[in-house]
Parts: structure tokens; sequence; C-alpha cells
């Protein structure tokens, strides 16, 4: 399979929209599965993959020669949604930490697992951080906002949600 995809990879580097055609239809659907999981935006799920593959074709030349197209192609996707996400201030429980799971295999349970681990470890945030987190990523509410709701200045409230992401990631790993 390395072998077929290096093959792959050097005709699309080459121009052949054949092989360009090919790898999008190969890779397009589980892609926009996967970046679906982390925004759950579809409309936004579609323009990151379909932006994926413009700037595949665009800058094909420097595409990478000796790694996986698959863990690349994952990896840009999964980068491009947390941006989406970061970008319109949005949260999806569980689903940035699964940044190493980005098999097709992955379990519906193990997701439901890595959701439960978030929800004990937001639980257990200091409660100022608490509120503030939850405000701002499960409530949606802009920093602005939380910042008016508690007479706070929005570096405060950019401050505790850093601390926030910073004890998740302790505690989860």
């Amino acid at each position: 399979m390395k072998n077929e995809e290096n093959k792959l990879i050097k005709k699309l580097k080459a121009g052949d929209e054949g092989v360009f055609k090919r790898i999008f239809y190969l890779y397009s659907d589980r892609l926009f599965v996967w970046a679906y999981k982390i925004t759950g935006d579809s409309l936004a799920s579609a323009d990151i993959v379909q932006d994926f593959f413009i700037r595949c074709w665009e800058k094909r030349d420097i595409l990478p020669d000796k790694c996986s197209f698959k863990a690349y192609a994952y990896k840009s996707v999964y980068n491009a949604s947390l941006n989406y996400l970061r970008d319109n201030k949005r949260f999806v429980y569980g689903y940035e930490i699964t940044i190493d799971l980005i098999d097709d295999d992955v379990r519906d349970e193990d997701i439901e697992e890595l959701k439960r681990l978030l929800l004990k470890a937001i639980d257990e945030l200091p409660d100022r951080c608490k509120k503030i987190f939850v405000m701002t990523t499960m409530e949606k509410k802009k920093y602005t906002e939380v910042a008016d709701l508690l007479g706070i200045s929005v570096n405060t409230v950019k401050v505790q949600v850093s601390k926030a992401y910073r004890i998740l990631k302790e505690k989860i790993g």
C-alpha cells in the first residue's frame, strides 16, 4: 500500500488530474466524517475538506514524498477543524483530544469514554475557571459577553479559558 501511495503522490506532483480525482474519491468521504466529528458542523466540514484538496492541487509540488498521504491528510484536516473551532469560539466535547485517533476504526465506546473523562475533568476545574470555561465553550458565549456578564475584563476571560485548557490537557493527557 505504501508503494502504491508513493506512486500516486509522484503522479499527483507531476500534475496528473486523474490521480488527483482518484485520491479525492478515495479520501474525501472519510476526511469529511473526521472533520464532522471534530466540528459538529457539516457545512464547515465540507468546506474544510474541499479547501484541503484545493491546497493539495495548488501546492502539489510541495507535498511530502516519504510520509503517508493518509496521515498527512488527516492531520491537515484535524488542524483546519481545530482552527475552525478556535475561530468560531466553539468546543465539541471530547474531540479535541482525539489527535492520535486518526484510525478509521475509532469506536464510539472510545469516544464516549473520552467524553466522560473530559466532563469529569471539567467538573474538577476551580469554580471561577469552570464557570468561565463552560460559558465560553459549552454555552458558546463570546468572550466579550462573558466579561460583561461577570464584570471582568476580556483578558481575564481569555486567561481563564487558557488555564482551563491547560488543566484539562494535563488531566487527560
